[in-house]
């Protein structure tokens, strides 16, 4: 009875200095995995998640709740537009200098897309929350957004990722932080 406790003891101890080791064979990573998260494409697609969360959100929020579907609705049309204008001021251009030809209409699309964007959000802000008709601009919203995520992600992403240095897109994903920062600033003001 004795050694079973013992033994249990030493495996139990084991796997906890095995945990902590590993934990500590991770800290060289850090720095690695933290230029990985400022990388263009990186930011990019947390805001896609994150608008898609939103947009989710304020599907399933009832319209009886009509403030938190108004303040739903300014958070993601605050962050759409963030994002929106630091693609087109910096994404868009790095992107536009890597391709030849015919690829520059992918740059383009992604412009009109953006347009369209601001046009229904534009809209959706001067209609009462809880109506059927905002839910259809959600909709199609929604609908816009999932496609011109699906092109960016797909396409234009493996473009830069092959066409792109790391250090390159650590740069770009820097000025873009910082560009939302300051955009974030000003709208607070």
């Amino acid at each position: 009875m004795f050694g079973r406790r013992n033994k249990s003891s030493v495996v139990k101890w084991g796997l906890i200095g095995s945990a902590i080791a590993g934990g500590i064979a991770l800290i060289p990573l850090v720095p690695m995995l933290k230029k990985k998260a400022m990388r263009a494409t990186t930011i990019l697609k947390k805001d896609h998640r994150m608008v898609s969360g939103l947009i989710m959100t304020l599907e399933m929020t009832p319209k009886i709740n009509g403030m938190v579907r108004r303040t739903l609705f300014n958070q993601m049309r605050q962050s759409l537009m963030i994002h929106a204008q630091v693609e087109e001021e910096i994404f868009y251009p790095a992107v536009r200098n890597l391709i030849f030809g015919g690829e520059g209409s992918k740059v383009d699309e992604a412009y009109r897309e953006h347009q369209t964007l601001k046009d229904l959000l534009n809209q959706m802000a001067a209609l009462d929350v809880v109506s059927d008709e905002f839910d259809g601009k959600l909709a199609e919203l929604k609908q816009n957004i999932q496609h011109h995520v699906e092109v960016e992600e797909n396409d234009m992403f493996s473009l830069v990722s092959e066409r792109m240095s790391s250090e390159r897109l650590e740069e770009i994903g820097q000025q873009m932080h910082d560009r939302k920062k300051n955009l974030k600033t000003q709208m607070a003001a």
